[in-house]
């Protein structure tokens, strides 16, 4: 008695159903990762927001005043005016400052400081501040503006 074994291998239709699946997945996945300045707008935000953070979270701990300089292309903390003693990022072991990609800028340069207590005073004056707003435009299509909130009397950091 012969036994019959089916025939193994794909059909015709279920190589051209994955040959099809396949160019939809190219022609929607590999555009938006081709495309990476909204994401690397998104990381400068989300790594100025830290070194903000951490400059205030820095003058609790020393209990002395760190200042925040904000130019057109960086966010910086340091232990002197005009970020001229760079505090030391805590991981890399460089400067801690964010350097906005290529498309991205921080509109209003400023300065400004945390005093012992974490609470934000006037860079120049070092008279408590108000509210201070950093805000982060940019020319990257579909990348929306965002900003960075310090507020008056917490230091509290936010988007």
């Amino acid at each position: 008695m012969k036994s019959h074994k089916p025939p193994t291998g794909f059909t015709i239709t279920e190589l051209v159903v994955t040959i099809l699946i396949a160019g939809l997945l190219a022609a929607v996945a590999i555009p938006r990762f081709v495309g990476k300045d909204a994401f690397e707008s998104r990381g400068f935000h989300d790594e100025s927001l830290g070194v903000v953070r951490f400059a205030q979270k820095t003058a609790i701990a020393w209990r002395r005043q760190i200042f925040v300089c904000v130019t057109t292309i960086r966010v910086a903390a340091a232990a002197a005016s005009g970020c001229a003693i760079p505090i030391t990022h805590p991981a890399t072991r460089g400067p801690l400052a964010a350097n906005a990609p290529g498309g991205v800028t921080l509109p209003v340069p400023v300065e400004f400081r945390f005093d012992g207590a974490g609470r934000p005073l006037d860079g120049i004056s070092g008279n408590p501040s108000g509210q201070i707003t950093i805000p982060i435009s940019s020319t990257i299509a579909d990348d929306p503006a965002r900003q960075i909130v310090v507020e008056a009397e917490t230091g509290y950091v936010h988007p």
